[in-house]
Protein backbone atom coordinates (compact mmCIF):
# COMPACT_ATOMS: atom_id res chain seq x y z
CA UNK A 1 0.00 0.00 0.00
CA UNK A 2 2.83 2.41 0.94
CA UNK A 3 4.53 1.68 -2.40
CA UNK A 4 1.32 2.40 -4.36
CA UNK A 5 0.70 5.66 -2.52
CA UNK A 6 4.30 6.70 -3.14
CA UNK A 7 3.92 6.01 -6.84
CA UNK A 8 0.73 8.07 -6.97
CA UNK A 9 2.39 11.01 -5.24
CA UNK A 10 5.37 10.77 -7.56
CA UNK A 11 3.10 10.62 -10.62
CA UNK A 12 1.16 13.68 -9.47
CA UNK A 13 4.41 15.59 -8.94
CA UNK A 14 5.73 14.60 -12.37
CA UNK A 15 2.40 15.60 -13.91
CA UNK A 16 2.57 19.05 -12.35
CA UNK A 17 6.14 19.48 -13.61
CA UNK A 18 5.16 18.46 -17.13
CA UNK A 19 2.35 20.98 -17.12
CA UNK A 20 4.71 23.72 -15.99
CA UNK A 21 2.26 24.84 -13.31
CA UNK A 22 3.43 27.34 -10.72
CA UNK A 23 0.49 27.32 -8.30
CA UNK A 24 -0.38 24.36 -6.05
CA UNK A 25 -2.96 21.86 -7.29
CA UNK A 26 -5.79 20.26 -5.41
CA UNK A 27 -6.13 16.49 -5.78
CA UNK A 28 -9.03 14.43 -4.57
CA UNK A 29 -9.14 10.67 -4.26
CA UNK A 30 -11.87 8.85 -6.17
CA UNK A 31 -12.74 5.17 -6.12
CA UNK A 32 -15.77 4.91 -8.44
CA UNK A 33 -15.30 2.58 -11.40
CA UNK A 34 -15.84 4.38 -14.69
CA UNK A 35 -16.21 3.49 -18.36
CA UNK A 36 -14.65 5.80 -20.93
CA UNK A 37 -15.34 5.69 -24.68
CA UNK A 38 -12.49 7.53 -26.32
CA UNK A 39 -9.01 7.26 -27.81
CA UNK A 40 -5.48 6.76 -26.51
CA UNK A 41 -2.93 9.17 -27.92
CA UNK A 42 0.63 10.24 -27.22
CA UNK A 43 0.98 13.55 -25.40
CA UNK A 44 3.44 16.30 -26.30
CA UNK A 45 5.58 15.12 -23.37
CA UNK A 46 5.72 11.56 -24.73
CA UNK A 47 3.22 10.00 -22.32
CA UNK A 48 -0.05 8.19 -23.06
CA UNK A 49 -3.37 10.02 -22.58
CA UNK A 50 -6.99 8.97 -22.99
CA UNK A 51 -9.57 11.53 -24.13
CA UNK A 52 -13.30 11.28 -24.85
CA UNK A 53 -15.41 13.58 -27.06
CA UNK A 54 -18.17 13.35 -24.43
CA UNK A 55 -15.87 14.81 -21.76
CA UNK A 56 -14.24 17.99 -23.08
CA UNK A 57 -11.69 19.39 -20.67
CA UNK A 58 -10.92 15.95 -19.17
CA UNK A 59 -7.73 13.97 -19.78
CA UNK A 60 -7.28 10.46 -18.37
CA UNK A 61 -3.72 9.34 -17.63
CA UNK A 62 -3.30 5.54 -17.37
CA UNK A 63 -1.67 4.51 -14.10
CA UNK A 64 0.25 1.66 -15.73
CA UNK A 65 1.26 2.86 -19.20
CA UNK A 66 3.18 -0.37 -19.76
CA UNK A 67 -0.17 -2.18 -20.11
CA UNK A 68 -1.23 0.08 -23.01
CA UNK A 69 -0.28 -1.75 -26.20
CA UNK A 70 0.72 0.26 -29.23
CA UNK A 71 -2.03 -1.47 -31.22
CA UNK A 72 -4.73 0.38 -29.27
CA UNK A 73 -3.19 3.85 -29.56
CA UNK A 74 -4.95 6.10 -32.07
CA UNK A 75 -8.13 4.00 -32.39
CA UNK A 76 -11.52 4.09 -30.66
CA UNK A 77 -11.60 2.09 -27.43
CA UNK A 78 -13.81 1.33 -24.44
CA UNK A 79 -11.79 1.53 -21.23
CA UNK A 80 -13.01 0.39 -17.80
CA UNK A 81 -11.08 1.42 -14.73
CA UNK A 82 -10.96 3.31 -11.45
CA UNK A 83 -10.04 7.00 -11.11
CA UNK A 84 -7.44 7.17 -8.31
CA UNK A 85 -6.53 10.85 -8.35
CA UNK A 86 -7.80 14.05 -9.96
CA UNK A 87 -5.56 17.04 -10.62
CA UNK A 88 -7.22 20.23 -11.94
CA UNK A 89 -4.83 22.55 -13.78
CA UNK A 90 -5.61 25.56 -15.98
CA UNK A 91 -9.17 24.50 -16.77
CA UNK A 92 -8.29 20.87 -17.52
CA UNK A 93 -9.10 17.94 -15.23
CA UNK A 94 -6.33 15.34 -15.30
CA UNK A 95 -7.49 11.99 -13.90
CA UNK A 96 -5.11 9.17 -13.02
CA UNK A 97 -6.86 5.99 -14.17
CA UNK A 98 -6.10 2.46 -12.98
CA UNK A 99 -7.13 0.48 -16.07
CA UNK A 100 -9.03 -2.80 -15.66
CA UNK A 101 -10.10 -3.51 -19.25
CA UNK A 102 -9.50 -2.17 -22.76
CA UNK A 103 -11.79 -3.10 -25.66
CA UNK A 104 -10.96 -1.86 -29.20
CA UNK A 105 -13.95 -0.53 -31.14
CA UNK A 106 -12.61 -0.53 -34.69
CA UNK A 107 -13.32 -2.72 -37.68
CA UNK A 108 -9.98 -4.53 -37.72
CA UNK A 109 -10.97 -6.06 -34.37
CA UNK A 110 -14.35 -7.20 -35.72
CA UNK A 111 -16.19 -4.58 -33.67
CA UNK A 112 -17.62 -1.79 -35.79
CA UNK A 113 -17.52 0.35 -38.87
CA UNK A 114 -19.45 3.62 -39.11
CA UNK A 115 -21.34 5.10 -42.06
CA UNK A 116 -22.83 8.56 -41.55
CA UNK A 117 -25.97 10.04 -43.13
CA UNK A 118 -26.99 6.62 -44.42
CA UNK A 119 -30.53 6.11 -45.83
CA UNK A 120 -32.16 3.20 -43.99
CA UNK A 121 -35.64 1.70 -44.05
CA UNK A 122 -38.58 2.80 -46.17
CA UNK A 123 -38.18 5.66 -48.66
CA UNK A 124 -38.63 9.03 -46.94
CA UNK A 125 -37.55 7.90 -43.47
CA UNK A 126 -34.71 9.61 -41.57
CA UNK A 127 -31.06 9.02 -42.43
CA UNK A 128 -28.94 7.41 -39.70
CA UNK A 129 -25.38 7.01 -38.51
CA UNK A 130 -24.98 3.26 -38.98
CA UNK A 131 -22.64 1.33 -36.66
CA UNK A 132 -22.09 -2.12 -38.20
CA UNK A 133 -20.74 -4.71 -35.76
CA UNK A 134 -19.89 -8.33 -36.49
CA UNK A 135 -23.08 -9.52 -34.75
CA UNK A 136 -25.37 -6.48 -34.76
CA UNK A 137 -26.25 -3.20 -36.45
CA UNK A 138 -26.94 0.04 -34.61
CA UNK A 139 -28.91 2.80 -36.35
CA UNK A 140 -28.00 5.97 -34.46
CA UNK A 141 -30.32 9.01 -34.77
CA UNK A 142 -30.17 12.40 -32.99
CA UNK A 143 -32.60 11.24 -30.26
CA UNK A 144 -32.96 7.49 -30.70
CA UNK A 145 -30.86 4.41 -31.40
CA UNK A 146 -32.20 1.19 -32.92
CA UNK A 147 -30.08 -1.93 -32.34
CA UNK A 148 -30.65 -5.22 -34.18
CA UNK A 149 -28.62 -8.05 -32.62
CA UNK A 150 -28.34 -11.68 -33.73
CA UNK A 151 -29.89 -13.85 -31.04
CA UNK A 152 -27.44 -16.44 -29.69
CA UNK A 153 -30.28 -18.71 -28.54
CA UNK A 154 -32.16 -18.95 -31.86
CA UNK A 155 -31.97 -18.20 -35.56
CA UNK A 156 -33.73 -14.89 -35.02
CA UNK A 157 -32.56 -11.57 -33.68
CA UNK A 158 -33.37 -8.99 -31.02
CA UNK A 159 -34.58 -5.50 -31.91
CA UNK A 160 -34.16 -2.82 -29.23
CA UNK A 161 -34.80 0.93 -29.25
CA UNK A 162 -33.38 3.44 -26.76
CA UNK A 163 -33.65 7.19 -26.33
CA UNK A 164 -30.45 9.14 -25.72
CA UNK A 165 -29.16 12.66 -25.20
CA UNK A 166 -26.29 14.57 -26.75
CA UNK A 167 -24.18 13.79 -23.68
CA UNK A 168 -24.36 10.04 -24.32
CA UNK A 169 -21.58 8.39 -26.29
CA UNK A 170 -22.80 6.81 -29.57
CA UNK A 171 -20.60 3.78 -28.87
CA UNK A 172 -22.06 3.40 -25.37
CA UNK A 173 -25.64 3.76 -26.64
CA UNK A 174 -25.05 1.21 -29.41
CA UNK A 175 -23.64 -1.20 -26.83
CA UNK A 176 -26.82 -0.61 -24.76
CA UNK A 177 -24.75 0.72 -21.88
CA UNK A 178 -26.36 4.17 -22.00
CA UNK A 179 -29.74 5.54 -23.00
CA UNK A 180 -33.32 4.88 -21.91
CA UNK A 181 -34.89 1.61 -23.17
CA UNK A 182 -38.16 2.28 -25.00
CA UNK A 183 -39.10 -0.73 -27.10
CA UNK A 184 -37.98 -4.33 -27.64
CA UNK A 185 -38.80 -7.42 -29.68
CA UNK A 186 -36.74 -10.09 -27.86
CA UNK A 187 -36.84 -12.76 -30.60
CA UNK A 188 -37.47 -10.88 -33.80
CA UNK A 189 -37.88 -13.77 -36.22
CA UNK A 190 -39.08 -12.10 -39.44
CA UNK A 191 -39.37 -8.68 -37.78
CA UNK A 192 -36.93 -6.11 -39.15
CA UNK A 193 -36.28 -2.40 -38.69
CA UNK A 194 -38.05 -0.46 -41.45
CA UNK A 195 -36.98 3.08 -40.59
CA UNK A 196 -37.56 5.98 -38.23
CA UNK A 197 -39.60 9.06 -39.12
CA UNK A 198 -39.36 11.67 -36.37
CA UNK A 199 -40.72 9.90 -33.27
CA UNK A 200 -42.27 7.01 -35.23
CA UNK A 201 -40.54 3.64 -35.37
CA UNK A 202 -41.45 1.40 -38.32
CA UNK A 203 -41.05 -2.38 -38.20
CA UNK A 204 -41.72 -4.87 -40.99
CA UNK A 205 -42.73 -8.50 -40.46
CA UNK A 206 -42.09 -10.83 -43.38
CA UNK A 207 -40.59 -10.51 -46.84
CA UNK A 208 -41.01 -6.86 -47.95
CA UNK A 209 -41.40 -7.82 -51.64
CA UNK A 210 -44.55 -9.79 -50.77
CA UNK A 211 -47.66 -9.19 -48.67
CA UNK A 212 -46.24 -8.60 -45.18
CA UNK A 213 -46.88 -6.97 -41.83
CA UNK A 214 -46.11 -3.33 -41.04
CA UNK A 215 -46.11 -1.86 -37.54
CA UNK A 216 -45.72 1.75 -36.40
CA UNK A 217 -44.86 2.80 -32.83
CA UNK A 218 -44.94 6.37 -31.51
CA UNK A 219 -41.84 6.36 -29.30
CA UNK A 220 -42.61 9.74 -27.72
CA UNK A 221 -46.12 8.70 -26.70
CA UNK A 222 -45.15 5.10 -25.98
CA UNK A 223 -47.94 3.55 -28.02
CA UNK A 224 -48.44 1.49 -31.17
CA UNK A 225 -50.27 3.39 -33.91
CA UNK A 226 -50.40 0.81 -36.70
CA UNK A 227 -50.50 -2.97 -37.10
CA UNK A 228 -51.46 -3.74 -40.69
CA UNK A 229 -50.96 -6.32 -43.43
CA UNK A 230 -49.69 -4.46 -46.48
CA UNK A 231 -48.45 -4.81 -50.05
CA UNK A 232 -44.92 -3.71 -50.98
CA UNK A 233 -44.21 -0.03 -51.64
CA UNK A 234 -44.86 1.86 -48.39
CA UNK A 235 -43.27 5.32 -48.21
CA UNK A 236 -43.07 8.31 -45.87
CA UNK A 237 -43.70 11.87 -47.06
CA UNK A 238 -44.91 15.14 -45.51
CA UNK A 239 -45.49 13.63 -42.07
CA UNK A 240 -47.53 10.71 -43.38
CA UNK A 241 -46.94 7.01 -43.93
CA UNK A 242 -48.47 5.93 -47.24
CA UNK A 243 -49.14 2.20 -47.53
CA UNK A 244 -51.43 -0.23 -49.33
CA UNK A 245 -53.40 -2.34 -46.88
CA UNK A 246 -54.75 -5.82 -47.54
CA UNK A 247 -58.54 -5.84 -47.37
CA UNK A 248 -60.41 -8.41 -45.23
CA UNK A 249 -61.90 -11.48 -46.93
CA UNK A 250 -65.45 -10.39 -46.07
CA UNK A 251 -67.14 -7.03 -46.56
CA UNK A 252 -64.81 -5.82 -49.30
CA UNK A 253 -66.05 -4.06 -52.44
CA UNK A 254 -63.56 -5.45 -54.95
CA UNK A 255 -63.69 -9.01 -56.29
CA UNK A 256 -60.18 -9.94 -57.36
CA UNK A 257 -59.30 -12.82 -59.74
CA UNK A 258 -57.47 -15.88 -58.46
CA UNK A 259 -53.92 -15.16 -57.41
CA UNK A 260 -54.58 -11.49 -56.70
CA UNK A 261 -55.28 -9.72 -53.39
CA UNK A 262 -57.74 -6.93 -52.70
CA UNK A 263 -55.91 -3.87 -51.28
CA UNK A 264 -56.66 -0.23 -50.52
CA UNK A 265 -54.27 2.77 -50.36
CA UNK A 266 -54.06 4.25 -46.87
CA UNK A 267 -52.33 7.17 -45.17
CA UNK A 268 -51.27 7.33 -41.51
CA UNK A 269 -50.67 10.77 -39.97
CA UNK A 270 -47.55 10.16 -37.88
CA UNK A 271 -48.18 12.83 -35.23
CA UNK A 272 -51.77 11.81 -34.49
CA UNK A 273 -51.59 8.10 -35.27
CA UNK A 274 -54.81 8.33 -37.30
CA UNK A 275 -55.18 6.42 -40.56
CA UNK A 276 -57.60 7.10 -43.41
CA UNK A 277 -58.25 5.77 -46.90
CA UNK A 278 -56.17 7.49 -49.59
CA UNK A 279 -57.67 5.86 -52.68
CA UNK A 280 -60.01 3.18 -54.00
CA UNK A 281 -59.70 -0.56 -53.62
CA UNK A 282 -57.62 -2.35 -56.25
CA UNK A 283 -56.11 -5.77 -56.81
CA UNK A 284 -52.47 -6.65 -56.15
CA UNK A 285 -50.30 -7.47 -57.92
Amino acid sequence: MFRIQSLLVLLAVVLCCLLGAAEPAEAEAETRKTTVYGMFRQSAQGGIELTSPQEPGVVYIPFDTGAIMGSVVGIKVRVVGVVRETVDRQGVSYRILAVDEIKPLTAEYGATTITRNQPVGLPGTDAAEVHAYHNKTCYFFPRYAVVETLASYSDGHTLRVAAHTGADSPDAVCELAQGTPLFEIPNGGDFAFAGLAGDTLLVQNGAPQEIHGLMAVDLAAGKQTLDATVAPGATVAKGRLFYTEKRPETGRKTACPAGKTAVRPMALVLKTGKAAAAGKETCWP
